[in-house]
């Protein structure tokens, strides 16, 4: 029972552990700069920010926040998870996985750390609204394809190279698991679709009262 629950869950490769490090690392470095970068930004690129995310407030507040449509909100939210399976299926994925969590985890921090600077505490709350109750699904669930597919990667390169385990690296549990993370993404995108709008106008109302 338990191997049945880890073979879900992680991947029966033994390069699984090294490949979740090599991610989340990858995902922390990105989240670093997009941090610094934004509250570094000098004093006309923080204005311009804090310009931007005004008048993204006070459309809220009136609740005349603009609601992506179905089409781009499923692009906004697929693109991620999507490219990480893609990468997976090619040797080029040791150096595409990386650089898409570093990416991922930039423009994640740089919007978070952007709120932040210009309203404080409330500033995250309401960040959090718009990114973190999507992210709660989305962000695990991308770790855990761009882990899988960081591991493929390695076992594809390997096996280029005419050395190590023979069998192929895409057995039953693998698409399993990308079944149910895609599961996640569309809850998280139903949670961004119909949740979100509202928390955010409501939270932008107690910031600009």
């Amino acid at each position: 029972m338990r191997r049945a629950v880890t073979g879900f869950w992680w991947s029966p490769a033994a390069e699984g552990t090294p490949a979740l490090v090599v991610t989340a690392a990858f995902f922390a470095l990105g989240g670093l700069t997009g941090s610094l970068l934004a509250l570094r930004a000098t004093a006309v690129g923080a204005e311009a920010i804090s310009g931007y995310l005004s008048r993204f407030l006070t459309a809220a507040q009136a609740g005349e926040l603009e609601i992506p449509a179905m089409a781009e909100l499923l692009w906004r939210s697929l693109r991620w998870p999507l490219a990480a399976v893609i990468l997976g299926f090619s040797a080029l994925g040791l150096l595409g996985i990386p650089v898409l969590s570093a990416v991922r985890g930039f423009f994640l921090s740089f919007a978070v750390a952007s709120f932040a600077q210009a309203y404080g505490r409330e500033g995250v709350a309401v960040a959090f609204f718009l990114l973190g109750i999507p992210g709660l699904l989305s962000i695990p669930a991308l770790f855990l394809l761009s882990t899988q597919s960081l591991s493929s990667a390695y076992a594809l390169a390997v096996r280029a190279g005419g050395s190590g385990r023979r069998e192929p690296p895409f057995q039953s549990d693998y698409f399993f698991r990308c079944g149910v993370c895609a599961a996640a993404v569309c809850v998280s995108l139903l949670l961004e679709r119909y949740l979100v709008p509202a928390l955010v106008s409501g939270a932008a109302a107690a910031l600009l009262r």
